[in-house]
């Protein structure tokens, strides 16, 4: 009678694995996938880093239009002017947001990114492994729990 208990209570603390009379093998290595997508994910774009040139230049392209870097602070200058002459004046402070917003994204837009040449083995490589981490990490984020 004992040991039907303790049979019992040895059977309970094991997985219930069984379904239906098959038998399903349960994914236990959770934490092992997700660092090894976090480590295939950064060596991937790690190396995508390696391969790619960024540079700047003095003003930027709008419409077809070339803008030089002195012509982004006008917006702000006409908002402090503005907003000397008249304190309580709301577009004041709107021309002084929009030229700071103005400012930020010109900077923003004179960066340009290159992508070096490089062999067909190591761009697969790259964007093979950013793939692969990316997947595991977000089979391992988003896997319905029980």
């Amino acid at each position: 009678m004992a040991d039907k208990k303790v049979v019992e209570e040895v059977n309970n603390l094991k997985p219930n694995t069984e379904k239906n009379g098959t038998i399903e093998k349960k994914d236990s290595h959770d934490l092992l996938l997700f660092f090894v997508g976090i480590i295939l994910l950064g060596v991937g774009l790690f190396m995508l880093s390696q391969r790619v040139v960024v540079h700047t230049s003095w003003g930027f392209r709008l419409w077809g239009m070339d803008i030089t870097s002195g012509l982004v602070i006008v917006p702000l200058i006409i908002g402090i002017i503005w907003q000397f002459v008249n304190p309580k004046s709301i577009i004041a402070k709107i021309f002084m947001v929009l030229g700071a917003v103005i400012i930020v994204a010109a900077i923003i837009m004179s960066v340009r990114i290159n992508f070096v040449a490089t062999s067909l083995y190591e761009y697969i490589l790259i964007i093979g492994m950013s793939a692969a981490g990316a997947g595991l990490l977000l089979r391992t984020l988003f896997r319905k729990r029980d």
